[in-house]
C-alpha cells in the first residue's frame, strides 16, 4: 500500500533499519580506530625478560646477561658542549670533534655512548665526582657478556645494542632467551638454552684450527666433531673467528658462519657417498674391477662427444676398495656408468645433499644438487668424484652418520634442551634418526674399505698407533668468481674420519680453504690436522685402544662391612682399619689411646698380641 504523497511504509522501515545498522557499525569502527584493543591494555606492564644464558653440554656459560651502563646527556643542563666533548672523548675512545658534532646536531636527550665498558663507566664516574660533567648521567642498561670470548662464537652468535639477538643461537632462540612478560607475574628471566658443544674440547680444537691456518697460509679452516651414535655436535670450529663481546670490530667475512652458509665442491671425499649409493642400488659389487689407466673416457652415443676426466696416477685394474685407496677418478667415473641418473640422484638426495639439515640456525645453505633432467653427459662421472655438486660441511658430517649407524642417518644435534630460570626442563631435543639411506651391509662394507684408505691410502697421515681409523681425503678445485672456471691456484683440502673404524663413536670433518703453503692436497695437509683432533678426543674422552679391554660397571660399588673389633685380653692387629673401626678401643676404660695421622692403620705400638693392662699407652699410626 502506498501512502499519499510519500514512500510506502515498507521502504521507510527498510531505510530506518539500514541507517541504524550503519550507525552501529560506524560506532564500532570509531571505537576500534580510536581505542584499539592493544591501547586498552596497559602496555607499561609489558617488558622483556632478562635474557637467559646459553650453556654448553656440561653447564659452562657461553653467554650471560649482566648489569651494564650507558652514558646519557641532557643538553639543557650542559654549560659548554665543546668542553664536555673534550673531557669525555679520551674516556670513551672517540674523537671529541665527532662527539661535539653529534651533540650539536642532535636533540636535547642523547646517548653519549651505550653499553660502556667497566673502564669507560669508571672514567665517566670519576669525572662526575669532580663536578665536571653537568647534564651527563650513567643509566643502568642490560648487557650481554660472552665469558669464553671467541669459543663457539659462530654458533652462539651475538646481540645488538638493544639486547636483541642478531646471529647464531642468540638470534634463533631470541624469544626463548628473552620473552615478553607482564611485570610482576611469573619469571622475569628468560629460559636457558643448552648446547651439545663441549666448550673445553671446543677450545682445544680451536687452537688446532688456528695453528693449521697459520701453517698452511689458508683462507679458512673448518672443523666439525660429532658423536656418531647421537648426532651431537661436540665441536664447531672456524678459523679465523671473532669475539662476540666486540663483534662489530670484525668484518662480515669473519662473522659469517662458513660451516653453515658456504656451499662448495667437496672433491674426492665425496666418493664414499657416491660409491655406496651405487653399491646400495645393486648395480655395483665390491669385487667389480675397472681399468684406472690414468683417465676416465666415455664417448657419448649419437653425438660422438668425448668425455674425459684425468686421474692423478695410473693404477691399473682396481676394485672399489682400490678406488677409495688411490682416490681414483677414473675408477669412480667408470663405476658411475653402471647406475642410471634417476637412481643416482635419488640415492644422493637420500644422504641429504641438496637439502638443509634443519639445524636451528639461520642462513643454512641447501647446497646444490641439480635435478638429473638438467645433467649433461659428463654430470654422472663428475658428481661421482665430488664435482658439479655443492655441499656444506654440515651436510657432509650428517651424511657420514649413515655409514656410522648401519645405514641410518641422524640429524646433527646442536641444542639438547631448554630449561626455565628455576631449572625445570621445558623442552628436550632428543637424537633424531631421519631415514635409512643404505643397507647395514653396504654401510659396514664401506667402513671396512675406508679403513684401508686411511691405513695405506691417501689418508695414512691420519693413522694413530693402536687405533683403527676409517676415512677419506679430498682435494677440490675452487671456482674463480671472475672467470667462472676452476682456479689454477685455489683448492679446498679435506678429510672425513671415523673413530674407531668398527662401530664408530666419533666423526671428524676438516676442510682447509685455499691453502698457500707447501701443499694443497687433502692427504698431506688435512690428514695431520684430523689426526691431532683424534688424539685430543682419545685424551679427553678416554677412548681405549684396540689392545685395551674396557671394563664396564653399574656406576656404584657395594662393600661388605668391616668385622666388628673385639677387644679381649690381648692387643688385636689394627693394620688396615679406619678410625671408625677403632671406636671399641676408645670405649675400653683404663687405656691411653693416641691416634696419629689420617687414613688407615699402618703401624701400632705395642705390637699385636701384647697383653692389655690398666693404664697402657697405645699409639696408632694412620696413613
Amino acid at each position: 500500500m502506498k501512502q499519499k504523497g510519500g514512500l510506502p511504509r515498507r521502504y521507510k522501515a527498510f531505510f530506518v533499519i539500514t541507517a541504524s545498522l550503519a550507525g552501529i557499525l560506524l560506532l564500532i569502527f570509531a571505537q576500534t580506530m580510536l581505542f584499539p584493543p592493544d591501547a586498552r591494555q596497559p602496555k607499561a606492564n609489558l617488558l622483556q625478560a632478562d635474557r637467559g644464558p646459553i650453556l654448553d653440554r656440561n653447564g659452562r656459560i657461553l653467554a650471560v646477561s649482566s648489569n651494564g651502563e650507558s652514558a646519557t646527556v641532557w643538553r639543557p643542563q650542559v654549560d659548554d658542549l665543546a668542553k664536555l666533548s673534550q673531557l669525555v672523548g679520551p674516556v670513551l675512545g672517540e674523537d671529541p670533534a665527532d662527539i661535539l658534532t653529534r651533540l650539536t646536531n642532535g636533540g636535547d636527550f642523547q646517548y653519549l655512548k651505550r653499553k660502556l665498558t667497566v673502564k669507560e663507566a669508571a672514567g665517566i664516574r670519576e669525572l662526575k665526582a669532580e663536578g665536571a660533567l653537568h647534564g651527563v648521567r650513567l643509566e643502568p642498561e642490560p648487557a650481554r657478556s660472552y665469558p669464553e670470548s671467541e669459543i663457539a662464537s659462530p654458533v652462539v652468535g651475538y646481540v645488538g645494542i638493544d639486547n636483541v639477538g642478531l646471529a647464531g643461537i642468540e638470534y634463533s632462540f631470541n624469544d626463548v632467551l628473552s620473552p615478553t612478560v607482564r611485570a610482576g607475574t611469573g619469571p622475569q628471566t628468560g629460559s636457558s638454552v643448552w648446547l651439545t658443544l663441549d666448550s673445553v674440547f671446543q677450545h682445544e680444537v680451536q687452537t688446532i684450527a688456528d695453528a693449521a691456518r697459520d701453517l698452511n697460509k689458508a683462507k679458512r679452516v673448518n672443523i666439525l666433531v660429532e658423536q656418531a651414535r647421537t648426532g651431537d655436535l661436540l665441536a664447531w670450529v672456524t678459523s679465523p673467528t671473532y669475539d662476540p663481546n666486540h663483534f662489530s670490530s670484525y668484518p662480515l667475512t669473519v662473522r659469517s658462519n662458513a660451516i653453515l652458509t658456504r656451499a662448495y665442491e667437496p672433491g674426492s671425499v665425496f666418493k664414499m657417498f657416491s660409491l655406496s649409493t651405487m653399491l646400495n642400488a645393486g648395480v655395483l659389487k665390491t669385487t667389480d674391477t675397472f681399468d684406472a689407466n690414468g683417465y676416465y673416457q666415455h664417448i657419448v652415443p649419437g653425438t660422438g662427444e668425448v668425455i674425459r676426466i684425468n686421474d692423478l696416477g695410473v693404477y691399473g685394474w682396481i676394485d672399489v676398495e682400490g678406488i677409495l685407496e688411490h682416490s681414483s677418478n677414473a675408477g669412480a667415473g667408470y663405476a658411475s656408468d653402471k647406475i642410471d641418473s634417476d637412481t643416482f640422484e635419488k640415492g644422493l638426495r637420500g644422504y641429504g645433499f641438496g637439502t638443509q639439515t634443519g639445524i636451528p640456525l639461520a642462513g643454512e645453505t641447501p647446497g646444490l644438487l641439480r635435478p638429473n633432467s638438467t645433467w649433461s653427459a659428463r654430470s654422472k662421472p663428475t658428481i661421482a668424484i665430488g664435482q658439479e655438486i655443492g655441499v656444506s660441511a654440515l651436510q657432509m658430517i650428517q651424511a657420514a652418520t649413515a655409514l656410522a649407524n648401519d645405514g641410518v642417518m641422524l640429524r646433527p644435534r646442536l641444542v639438547s634442551k631448554i630449561t626455565s630460570s628455576s631449572g625445570e626442563v621445558l623442552t628436550e631435543y632428543p637424537p633424531v634418526a631421519l631415514r635409512r639411506v643404505v643397507s647395514a651391509d653396504v654401510a659396514n662394507e664401506m667402513l671396512s674399505m675406508l679403513t684401508k684408505a686411511a691405513d695405506i691410502g691417501t689418508g695414512h697421515r691420519a693413522e694413530i698407533a693402536g687405533y683403527s681409523v676409517a676415512g677419506k681425503t679430498g682435494t677440490a678445485q675452487v671456482t674463480d668468481a671472475k672467470t667462472g672456471r676452476y682456479s689454477d691456484d685455489n683448492y679446498i683440502a679435506s678429510i672425513l674420519l671415523f673413530l674407531p673404524a668398527e662401530k664408530p663413536q666419533y666423526i671428524v670433518y676438516v676442510t682447509i680453504e685455499e691453502p698457500m703453503g707447501a701443499s694443497y692436497l687433502g692427504g698431506q695437509i688435512a690428514a695431520p690436522v684430523a689426526r691431532t683432533v683424534l688424539e685430543k678426543i682419545i685424551a679427553l674422552r678416554g677412548l681405549p685402544s684396540n689392545s685395551e679391554v674396557p671394563i664396564t660397571h653399574p656406576g656404584s660399588a657395594t662393600f661388605d662391612p668391616a668385622p666388628a673389633l673385639i677387644i679381649g685380653k690381648q692387643l688385636p692387629d689394627f693394620t688396615g682399619l679406619s678410625k671408625r673401626a677403632l671406636l671399641p678401643l676408645l670405649n675400653r676404660p683404663g687405656l691411653n689411646v693416641q691416634f696419629l695421622g689420617e687414613g688407615w692403620v699402618v703401624h701400632q705400638n705395642p705390637a699385636p698380641g701384647t697383653p692389655l693392662t690398666d693404664g697402657m699407652k697405645i699409639t696408632v699410626q694412620f696413613q
